[in-house]
């Protein structure tokens, strides 16, 4: 289990300015993009590459935060991962 304060800090990492996760079962689920991250050994996995994609989606390119299909402002792939 997440301690709850922890949770009210965490984002996801591919848009932390505008996003919250969620616990559900074992893991933390992104509210803008439904991105599922897992929690080993009671601490949580925010590596995007570990992360389990939503239903519809077949790669990361397609999520909400990425397409701007979500309606809000959203930055290149390109620009959360390292050079």
């Amino acid at each position: 289990m997440v301690n709850q304060e922890l949770l009210e800090i965490l984002r996801c990492p591919l848009d932390p300015s505008h996003t919250k996760l969620n616990l559900e079962e074992s893991s933390l689920v992104c509210e803008r993009c439904a991105l599922r991250f897992p929690i080993k050994d009671g601490l949580p996995v925010l590596v995007v590459e570990e992360a389990q994609l939503p239903d519809g989606c077949s790669s990361l390119e397609q999520l909400p935060c990425q397409t701007g299909s979500d309606g809000k402002p959203c930055r290149p792939m390109k620009d959360h991962l390292p050079s």
